[in-house]
């Protein structure tokens, strides 16, 4: 990941993520799966009912192909369809800027450790009221 360093990618995310666990802890959520051509995953988002995107990732091989963008387009017309009118997220360095393009503003920074390790991210947010 180019917008951190090994140790803070270690940090963040030390396993492979367990599909299963995201389906327990669905509680309201909406989840959106792209794949590709032979089915796939090549990335994931989700959307909580209070207007949060908790997820938004794309394989790091899908960077500058539009997958981030659909995913995101697909979260912002279900909130508008759930009749939510704020979206807020805790947006990584790299996930920073699809944000800033959808006309997020930054709230805040937050700075904060993993296992010994600091890293940030940011607070975003945007009406689309």
């Amino acid at each position: 990941m180019r917008n951190y360093s090994p140790e803070q990618v270690a940090a963040w995310s030390p396993s492979k993520p367990d599909p299963e666990k995201y389906l327990r802890q669905a509680d309201g959520r909406i989840f959106f799966v792209t794949v590709d051509s032979d089915g796939q995953p090549i990335g994931y988002g989700d959307l909580e009912a209070d207007g949060h995107i908790d997820h938004l990732y794309r394989r790091p091989d899908m960077i500058g192909t539009g997958v981030g963008s659909a995913l995101y387009a697909a979260i912002e017309a279900a909130a508008k369809s759930a009749g939510m009118t704020i979206l807020f997220v805790e947006a990584s360095e790299g996930a920073r800027r699809l944000f800033e393009r959808r006309g997020f503003s930054i709230d805040a920074r937050n700075d904060f450790t993993i296992n010994g390790v600091a890293i940030h991210n940011y607070r975003r947010s945007k009406l689309i009221a």
